[in-house]
C-alpha cells in the first residue's frame, strides 16, 4: 500500500490524468446507463381492472376475476399474474420480464381481453393509466368565502381535471375530499298513490325527458331548417317541471308528487388538512418513460429483488 501511493505521490500528472479519464467515463455512463430513479427500473407490470357494482368479493372473484386470469395465462414472459377481489372490483395485476418494452405488454393484455367470453352485466376490463410512477404534483382547491365542499368537488372534477390532464407528461387526475353532487327527488308516497302513478313510471319519464332528439328537416324553398327536440335538463326548476302523466285533463308533475333538492353521493372517505377537518384535493400522475423497439432491454432489480 504504501508502495503504490508513494507511486501516485511522484507520478502526479498521470494521477490527474486518469482522474480526469474516470470522470469522464462516469459522465458517459451516466448518460448511457438505462435505469431511472423515475420511474423505477422494473419490469413491465399492466393492471386490469374491472368494476361491476352490486356483486359481492366472492362474486367478483369466480365471474370476473378467474375468467379473466385464465385468459391472462400463456401470454410469453409473464412472470406473475396477481389478482385482488373486493366488492364490486377487480384488479389483474400481470407482470412481465425485461423482454418486452411496456407497449409490447400491454397489447398482449389488450388481445387476450378481445378474446375474452362476455362478463355478467355487461361489465368491460379496463386498463389503468401505463405504471404511473405516483404523484408528482399535489394540490388544494380553494374558493371564496361561501364555497361549500360539494362546489369544490364540482370545480375539481369539471374544470381542474380536465385541465391538469390536457398537459403533456400529466397521464391520470385523482381528486380526494369533498362530497359529488347530486340532484336528489324525494317521492312522497301517498301522493304517488292518490294519482295512481308508479315509481318505475316516475323513472321512465325522467330518462325520456333528459335528452335531445334530432328530426327532419323543413324546406323553405331552396333552404332547409333542421328540426330538434331540446330536453336536456339544466336546472331543478325543469325537473319539477317535468310533466309525469295527466289526470282529468290536469297536468301531474314532478313537483307535485316529489321535493327536488340538492344532495351528494355516499362517501367513503375524507380529506383534512392542519385544522380543516374537511378539504378538497387532487394528485397528478405521470407515467414512466416513453420506451421504444429499439431501447435496450432494462437492466437492474425490482425493489421487490432488494
Amino acid at each position: 500500500m504504501n508502495a503504490v501511493i508513494a507511486f501516485g505521490l511522484r507520478q502526479r500528472v498521470l494521477m490527474v490524468l486518469l482522474l480526469l479519464f474516470m470522470f469522464g467515463v462516469g459522465i458517459v455512463s451516466f448518460i448511457k446507463l438505462n435505469i431511472e430513479a423515475y420511474p423505477d427500473p422494473v419490469p413491465p407490470l399492466v393492471d386490469v381492472v374491472t368494476q361491476n357494482p352490486g356483486q359481492s368479493a366472492e362474486e367478483i372473484e369466480r365471474y370476473i376475476t378467474i375468467p379473466i386470469e385464465i385468459q391472462m395465462s400463456g401470454i410469453p414472459n409473464v412472470t406473475a399474474v396477481r389478482t385482488i377481489s373486493l366488492f364490486g372490483l377487480s384488479d389483474v395485476k400481470v407482470q412481465f420480464t425485461y423482454a418486452f418494452t411496456y407497449d409490447e405488454a400491454q397489447q398482449w393484455v389488450i388481445n387476450r381481453l378481445a378474446q375474452l367470453s362476455p362478463l355478467p352485466n355487461g361489465v368491460t376490463p379496463q386498463i389503468s393509466p401505463d405504471s404511473p410512477i405516483g404523484e408528482i404534483y399535489r394540490y388544494r382547491v380553494v374558493g371564496p368565502p361561501g364555497f361549500s365542499v360539494t362546489d369544490l368537488k364540482t370545480i375539481q372534477d369539471w374544470v381542474l381535471e380536465r385541465r391538469f390532464k390536457a398537459v403533456p407528461g400529466v397521464i391520470d387526475v385523482t381528486g380526494w375530499g369533498g362530497k359529488t353532487k347530486t340532484y336528489d327527488i324525494t317521492v312522497d308516497l301517498d301522493k304517488l298513490l292518490s294519482y295512481g302513478i308508479t315509481l318505475p313510471q316516475v323513472l321512465q319519464v325522467l330518462n325520456n325527458s333528459n335528452i335531445n332528439v334530432g328530426g327532419q328537416t323543413v324546406n323553405f324553398g331552396p333552404q332547409a331548417a333542421i328540426v330538434r327536440g331540446v330536453g336536456l335538463i339544466h336546472s331543478m326548476d325543469q325537473i319539477r317541471d317535468t310533466m309525469i302523466t295527466a289526470v282529468n285533463g290536469v297536468p301531474v308533475k314532478i313537483g307535485d308528487i316529489a321535493i327536488v333538492g340538492v344532495g351528494h353521493q355516499p362517501r367513503l372517505g375524507i380529506a383534512g388538512q392542519d385544522d380543516d377537518d374537511e378539504i378538497v384535493q387532487g394528485i397528478a400522475d405521470a407515467p414512466r418513460r416513453a420506451e421504444h423497439a429499439d431501447d435496450p432491454p432494462r437492466r437492474g432489480r425490482s425493489r421487490e429483488d432488494q
